[in-house]
């Protein structure tokens, strides 16, 4: 997902920054002395936030119309979006933010082990907010453990949107073939040969942006051996190039091999996957929450349906296991007194049960962080669906690299798995990523 590579890149630029040893001295607080904000009881405060919601899409321009409800609710308040819906544009001007020690007040991003330096150094500690206000923070789903550290107390972040990744299918398709959509790995390569020999792409998926190849490997994982696999890769107990990581690779080359990726993956871009999908050439879409709302406006919306990533039919246990996570908001931890008051507000405003109910109702679509009655809401029949499909979700974790310190690994793992699909084995494909791990390991 495109998110990760922003967080990855936003903790490079962070890393490079010369700044990043004095982010807590006194030169980088002068230099963030707008920032702070010390303002006296009546006066005008300006925050600022930075996010990627920006544009005319329906989401955005409920983002805008919230900010003015805001502003109108709270006139000694003045916001000011910087938001950039281009992930360059975004990182290079949150790169000068750090670099200059003005970071906007509130800021997005997609925590993980890449954030740790953020929190460290300019991320405010929110625990002490959401113990005061339980109602508020009991109202979100179970998704801080990202912006969390075990060697660092605190919470540095609050989840303003979520996202996980399904299987979309043709029902009409499935109906064709006379086959149930499939519940785990072994229906799935049987229903693949019904559509195969009706010259139906069975599942096209592309890894020309190869963040999809790092998606299935880390689904696989996850139906297979749980999280535990993830945690023992990163503690060192797993290697890449062992036989179960292996058998994992050798399953998707096999996939891809037998046709049911369709053709050409690594020169296929996810737009081409999505027409192929609606226009009925391909009966399975592997693809995220981002993808609703274009499928929501297709004309064949209410002839699909979502099913979760099939488990193994060995492993039941893990078959309620998600890839998937959270985005949110971080605070400044410069901000003091009125300012901080203020931004403290915006926050809650911003993440509040009712502002997500004003995004589904202007969206007509979507899936959000918090606990939330839907069903009166005029939501499409795509977001109902997979909806419907997540409700029975145990738990969601990340890409397999998101928790490792190794900030490149993920860059490695996806152009590793993209070579695989150009023509590497499976074997050398693990090979090559574990000596990386281990020329990389402190």
């Amino acid at each position: 997902m495109k998110k990760r590579a922003l967080t990855l890149g936003l903790a490079s630029l962070f890393a490079a920054s010369s700044l990043l040893a004095g982010c807590g001295s006194n030169d980088a607080a002068q230099g963030n002395a707008g920032s702070k904000g010390d303002s006296k009881s009546g006066d005008k405060v300006s925050i600022r936030i930075l996010t990627r919601i920006s544009g005319t899409d329906p989401k955005s321009v409920a983002f805008q119309n919230l900010l003015k409800q805001f502003m109108e609710k709270n006139p000694d308040i003045t916001v000011v979006d910087e938001s950039l819906n281009d992930e360059a544009a975004f990182n290079n001007k949150f790169k000068t933010a750090v670099a200059t020690g003005s970071v906007p007040e509130i800021w997005m991003n997609y925590g993980g082990v890449a954030f740790k330096d953020y929190a460290k150094n300019i991320a405010m500690d929110l625990d002490p907010v959401l113990k005061e206000d339980k109602a508020w923070a009991d109202a979100f789903l179970p998704l801080f453990d990202t912006w969390k550290y075990k060697d660092l107390l605190g919470t540095y972040g609050v989840p303003n949107e979520f996202y996980s990744v399904a299987i979309y299918y043709n029902k009409e398709l499935f109906q064709k073939v006379g086959a149930e959509p499939p519940k785990t790995v072994e229906e799935f390569e049987a229903v693949a040969d019904k559509f195969k020999a009706i010259d139906v792409v069975p599942m096209a998926m592309a890894d020309k942006d190869n963040f999809r190849g790092g998606h299935l490997l880390t689904n696989l994982a996850l139906k297979k051996y749980g999280f535990q696999k993830t945690e023992d890769l990163m503690g060192g107990k797993a290697k890449w190039n062992d036989p179960d990581m292996v058998s994992l690779l050798q399953t998707m080359k096999n996939w891809q091999d037998k046709g049911i990726f369709g053709k050409n993956m690594v020169t296929t871009d996810g737009n081409a996957i999505s027409s192929m999908f609606l226009g009925g050439k391909s009966a399975m879409m592997f693809e995220g929450v981002w993808a609703i709302s274009s499928i929501a406006a297709s004309p064949i919306a209410d002839k699909i349906g979502v099913i979760p990533f099939p488990g193994y039919k060995d492993k039941p246990e893990f078959k309620d296991n998600w890839f998937g996570g959270a985005g949110g908001y971080s605070v400044s931890k410069e901000v003091t007194g009125a300012k901080k008051d203020a931004t403290i507000k915006l926050l809650k405003f911003l993440t509040s049960v009712d502002a997500f109910k004003y995004f589904l109702k202007e969206t007509k679509g979507g899936v959000y962080p918090v606990k939330m009655d839907s069903s009166s809401a005029p939501v499409d029949p795509v977001t109902a669906e997979y909806v419907k499909a997540q409700s029975t979700a145990k738990d969601f974790k990340g890409e397999i690299e998101e928790y490792s310190p190794i900030m490149q690994l993920q860059d490695k793992v996806r152009n590793e798995v993209q070579g695989m699909f150009a023509g590497n084995p499976p074997q050398k494909t693990a090979d090559t990523i574990q000596s990386f791990v281990d020329s990389n390991k402190k």
